[in-house]
C-alpha cells in the first residue's frame, strides 16, 4: 500500500478489535456523514452517544458561517498572499529546500493568526498546544496522546476563552492541518505534473486526491441502517474518508489527479450537518499558497518527503525539492 492508499472500498464491515462498523464506499460514507442519528464521537471513548442540541448546533454553524463568509476571507487573502511572498522572496534557488519547513508551516501558522486575530509574540507557544491536539487527532486511539490532548485543550480553551466559539478549532486546523494539506498537494504535483487553469477547482481535485483526513468518527444515537449496516444504538463508525475519494464507481481513473473531473463532490471536509465550517477559508488559503509558488518556481525535478501514515490522518513532515 503507497502513502496515498491502495486499499478498494468495501462493503460496510464490523470490526470487532475497534469494535466499530468501517464504511468505505463513497456513497456508504457520504449517507453517513448525512444521517442525523450519528453523531461525531471520540475514537477511543467507552460513553454513551449523547444527541446533538439541534437548535445550539444550528446556531453555531450560522454564526460561524456568516464570521467566515466569502467577505471575510476576502479581506484575509492581501494578508495571506503578503505573508506568502515574503516567505517564498526568501527560499534559495538551486539547491535543496524543505517547503514543509521552510513555507507550509510557518506560513500556515501566520494565517492562523491573521484569521484568530493573535499578534505574532504568541502564536508560537499556541501552537505547540494545537499541535498535541492534532497529534492526538491522527492517532485516536493512543491514550498517552489523548491525555496530553485533554490537558492541551484546557489551556486553548482558557486562551480563547473571549473568543467566537470556533476560534480555537479554526487555528488548530489552520495552523496543522492546512500544512498537512498542502505538503499532500505539492508531493501530488510532483508525482503527477499538469497545467492548472482554474486554481480553485484543482484544489478540489486535490483534496480528493490528496486531503489529509483519512477518517471521522461517529456514534450512534439510535438505531440506523446505512447501506447494508444495521448499526445499533451506541456503536461507533468510522467513515474512511480517503478511501470513498478513491472510489471507482464515483471518480473514474481514481489514482490519476484530473483537474476536469465532473464527479460527486470529495468527502475532505464531510458533508451534512456537521462538514466542516472552515471549508472555504481552508480551500482560499490553499489557493494562495499553491498560486505564489507556482509564480515564482517550477514545481519539478528530484525531490524526496517524509510520509507519516498515521490511523487518521496522513501528512509530510518534510518535502525537498530543488527550486528552478
Amino acid at each position: 500500500m503507497t502513502f496515498w492508499g491502495s486499499e478498494p472500498p468495501a462493503d460496510p464491515h464490523f470490526d470487532r478489535r475497534l469494535n466499530a462498523w468501517t464504511l468505505s464506499r463513497h456513497r456508504d460514507v457520504a449517507a453517513a456523514l448525512r444521517e442525523p442519528r450519528l453523531v461525531p464521537a471520540l475514537a477511543g471513548s467507552t460513553a454513551p452517544a449523547v444527541p446533538i442540541d439541534s437548535k445550539i448546533h444550528t446556531h453555531f454553524r450560522t454564526q460561524a458561517l456568516h464570521a467566515l463568509s466569502p467577505a471575510s476571507i476576502q479581506q484575509w487573502e492581501e494578508e495571506f498572499a503578503h505573508a506568502a511572498n515574503l516567505l517564498i522572496g526568501a527560499l534559495p534557488t538551486g539547491e535543496p529546500v524543505d517547503l514543509i519547513e521552510r513555507f507550509a508551516r510557518p506560513w500556515s501558522l501566520q494565517v492562523a493568526a491573521i484569521a484568530a486575530n493573535i499578534a505574532a509574540d504568541r502564536y508560537d507557544g499556541l501552537s505547540g498546544l494545537s499541535r498535541l491536539v492534532f497529534q492526538a487527532a491522527c492517532e485516536p486511539y493512543d491514550e498517552a496522546l489523548a491525555a496530553a490532548s485533554q490537558k492541551a485543550t484546557v489551556e486553548l480553551a482558557a486562551f480563547f476563552q473571549h473568543a467566537p466559539p470556533w476560534t480555537m478549532q479554526m487555528f488548530i486546523a489552520l495552523a496543522h492541518s492546512l500544512p498537512a494539506f498542502l505538503g499532500n498537494a505539492w508531493l501530488a504535483l510532483l508525482e503527477q505534473p499538469a497545467e492548472i487553469v482554474d486554481m480553485p477547482k484543482a484544489i478540489d481535485e486535490l483534496l480528493r486526491f490528496a486531503g489529509p483526513a483519512k477518517a471521522q468518527f461517529r456514534q450512534a444515537v439510535a438505531p440506523v441502517t446505512i447501506g447494508d449496516a444495521t448499526i445499533a444504538q451506541d456503536q461507533k463508525v468510522i467513515l474512511r474518508l480517503d478511501i470513498g475519494n478513491r472510489d471507482p464507481d464515483e471518480f473514474p481513473a481514481p489514482e490519476t489527479l484530473r483537474f476536469d473531473r465532473r464527479a460527486p463532490a470529495h468527502l475532505a471536509f464531510g458533508t451534512g450537518i456537521h462538514a466542516c465550517v472552515g471549508s472555504s477559508l481552508t480551500k482560499s488559503a490553499a489557493v494562495v499558497a499553491t498560486e505564489a509558488l507556482l509564480d515564482h518556481f517550477h514545481l519539478t525535478g528530484p525531490y524526496s518527503a517524509a510520509p507519516v501514515d498515521s490511523f487518521a490522518v496522513r501528512y509530510l513532515t518534510s518535502l525537498t525539492v530543488t527550486l528552478r
